[in-house]
């Protein structure tokens, strides 16, 4: 049996329960813990979410030990009144970079790894600590164009335009981050995108999906597709980059009578309404409100598809669900979706011009509306696929994998990839 290593994880977002990024730090803390003897530094404000459950869990399997971590008070009241994240973050970084080399000096650590945030904009306190160290999987590289940014949705629309110059800030002026990746032994992009922004800096990066799921919590019951109208589901914030209005005009398009429920809240939803309203499909369009995950985990069965037609998801939590629930998903070709949605497991439209995008996602939706049989085919391999590749004890014997081949590089090697692991050489 392989010796277990003494293991540092930056997560600043991590906490149990919550979802999302919280959820993607917890996991890789947790299940690490199982192969290696794991330090987590994290936000002191992750504590009351965390010692609970780690105390619940020591009795009964290899648990991380925390490290809490916050800048100054100044910065704190920054972040909360200004909503100053992305500013407090980076102010974050820099100060546990000292935080680190304290630890590391009294443990001597022989790995670290960057887990959240999990975007590839940001400072990273992991390196220049003279130990092997893992960078992501990382993404956020995908950027909407122009013919799909919310141009009737101004609140959407400056965030979307701040993300795209951002990116393209990014490309242009790469300094900082080849040297974040040049320095990191294992870089890992969780999309195609992000792999090809570092292979264009001559880094080598493998691509695994940055989210997951314990599948053996989750309830499952085999479906069975009905006769009457398509049930198209989608779970997930109502925003302007989930592509609701996109959804909603394929559908008009589509011309089958499929009814389309939207589970879920935000700033889109009036403007969603109001358009399902405009295209005639105000009796056939359900908007749900938000739910509980548990109520949701037992929706899935109700529907017939997955439609989730994201601009720029780095994972997308709620379309994994959907496809280990037997929903096969029509997204679009980018982004985490893109690596979710394998062959036969759903349709992925191209991203072109915006008619063209409607109508291969009209299309789709009338595939399966006509073909009741591939969506049974469809569903069942998205589930096989879900089991393959997002299943979080899988993900971990994959990382294990990564952080051996870390660790058995010579200093001057850099970006290394397993065999097996997606986008590798192997």
């Amino acid at each position: 049996m392989a010796s277990r290593l003494r293991v540092l994880m930056s997560a600043y977002s991590c906490e149990p329960g919550k979802g999302s990024e919280p959820e993607v730090g917890w996991q890789w803390a947790l299940q690490m813990a199982r192969f290696h003897d794991v330090t987590v530094l994290t936000r002191a404000n992750n504590r009351p979410s965390i010692e609970p459950v780690v105390e619940e869990l020591r009795e009964k399997q290899p648990v991380p030990s925390f490290v809490y971590h916050d800048c100054r008070h100044p910065f704190l009241v920054l972040k909360r009144r200004f909503k100053a994240v992305k500013l407090y973050y980076m102010l974050w970084q820099q100060s546990a970079h000292a935080v680190i080399r304290r630890l590391h000096q009294a443990q001597r650590f022989e790995l670290m790894h960057h887990t959240t945030f999990a975007a590839f904009r940001y400072p990273i306190a992991i390196t220049g600590h003279g130990v092997p160290s893992v960078w992501g999987p990382v993404g956020g590289a995908e950027s909407v164009p122009a013919a799909f940014l919310p141009w009737d949705h101004p609140p959407s629309l400056v965030p979307e335009v701040l993300r795209n110059l951002s990116n393209a800030w990014q490309r242009r002026f790469p300094v900082a981050l080849r040297r974040r990746a040049r320095l990191s032994t294992v870089v890992l992009a969780s999309t195609p995108e992000m792999q090809q922004v570092f292979a264009r800096l001559g880094i080598r990066a493998g691509i695994m999906p940055t989210i997951g799921l314990n599948l053996a919590e989750l309830p499952f019951h085999p479906r069975a597709i009905g006769d009457g109208p398509l049930r198209i589901l989608f779970v997930g914030n109502l925003i302007s980059l989930k592509g609701i209005d996109l959804a909603l005009e394929a559908l008009a398009r589509s011309g089958v009578k499929a009814t389309f429920t939207l589970i879920g809240s935000g700033n889109y939803l009036d403007t969603a309404r109001r358009l399902a309203g405009r295209l005639g499909l105000a009796e056939r369009v359900v908007f749900r409100g938000r739910m509980p995950r548990v109520e949701v985990l037992k929706t899935y069965r109700d529907y017939d598809v997955f439609l989730f037609p994201s601009l720029h998801d780095t994972g997308g939590y709620a379309l994994i669900e959907a496809m280990s629930n037997e929903l096969p998903a029509i997204c679009l070709d980018c982004g985490g979706p893109a690596v979710a949605v394998r062959e036969g497991c759903g349709v992925k439209v191209p991203l072109g011009t915006r008619q063209t995008v409607i109508k291969g996602l009209a299309d789709a939706i009338r595939f399966y509306d006509q073909d009741r049989s591939r969506l049974l085919a469809h569903g069942r391999a998205a589930r096989q696929s879900v089991l393959r590749h997002y299943d979080w004890q899988r993900k971990a014997s994959e990382m294990d994998a990564v952080y051996r081949a870390a660790t058995a590089l010579r200093p001057s090697e850099n970006s290394p990839m397993p065999a097996g692991l997606p986008g590798s050489a192997d």
